[in-house]
Formats: structure tokens, C-alpha cells, sequence
């Protein structure tokens, strides 16, 4: 079942968070460091009361989070060149990783899409590292492109 997470949701999203984390370590050690998560679970709860914040779990049968989706509502204006729009930024997505390959993923974005529509989003964006080759060919799957590109040029 997939439904807004609560509060005693934190615990178990801020563990799935620490998940994340090892990935991203793994194909940025230059940018992570192992051991560490992008919110605490304090910092979930924070997430949790953030107005333009929508956090989305995906629960097993004892409603124990299994996957999440943290989604940021973003609006930009519309403003000479640029065409205003509202842009449902996908911050986070994790699922297990006993629970991965098994659809969690998928149900969660199209959750995320479905909410996305009903709201009048014109776009849902995220960022994904070129080197995760297994968020890549996921979001792909679902359908997304690329809308930009980032460079680097890493000084030794």
C-alpha cells in the first residue's frame, strides 16, 4: 500500500536514507562519505511539517515502510524568457534493498505521477549521478529524459 508517510514512519525512511547514502558513496566517494544519510530522523520530521514537502511510503503487510518517495513542490515563475510552471522535484527515492526488483519502485513513481496530475504539475524533475547505472535505466524505463546536462572537471 502506498500512502503519505506520518510520523512513525521516520525511523524506518531515515534507515532506508542510510541505504541511499551507501549507493551514492559507492559511485561518489569524491562527494559522499560512507556512514552518513541526507537527513537524520529528526531532519525527516522536519521533512514531514515542511509545507511544500509530500512524502510518499509504500508499506508491507505490518505497514513497515519498504520504499519511499520524497518529493518537493516547486513553482517558477513566469518571468520575460522564462515560461512560468510547477515542477513536483523528486528528491529522494529509495526501495530496499531486499525489496528492489520487485515493483516497489515502480509503483512509487507512478504514485508520484498520479499525485503529480491530479495537482497540475506541468513536470516531475529529479537528479540522478550518471555513474548509478541502476537509477538510470529505472527512471528511463519510466519514462524520463534528459533534460540537461552537468559537466565537471574534477582539479587534482
Amino acid at each position: 500500500m502506498i500512502r503519505r508517510a506520518e510520523e512513525k514512519d521516520a525511523p524506518r525512511i531515515s534507515a532506508l536514507l542510510r541505504q541511499v547514502l551507501e549507493v551514492h558513496a559507492a559511485v561518489r566517494p569524491d562527494m559522499y562519505r560512507s556512514g552518513t544519510q541526507k537527513y537524520s530522523e529528526a531532519g525527516v520530521l522536519d521533512l514531514l511539517k515542511d509545507p511544500d514537502c509530500v512524502l510518499f511510503v509504500e508499506t508491507d503487510e505490518t505497514d513497515r515502510a519498504v520504499g519511499y518517495a520524497i518529493c518537493f513542490r516547486k513553482t517558477v515563475e513566469d518571468d520575460g524568457p522564462i515560461v512560468g510552471r510547477r515542477e513536483l522535484y523528486i528528491d529522494d527515492l529509495c526501495v530496499d534493498e531486499a525489496e528492489r526488483r520487485t515493483g516497489v519502485g515502480q509503483r512509487l513513481f507512478r504514485h508520484v505521477k498520479a499525485y503529480a496530475e491530479e495537482n497540475g504539475f506541468d513536470w516531475i524533475t529529479l537528479n540522478v549521478w550518471n555513474d548509478n547505472a541502476g537509477a538510470l535505466a529505472f527512471y528511463r524505463q519510466m519514462g524520463l529524459k534528459e533534460r540537461r546536462t552537468i559537466l565537471e572537471y574534477k582539479i587534482d
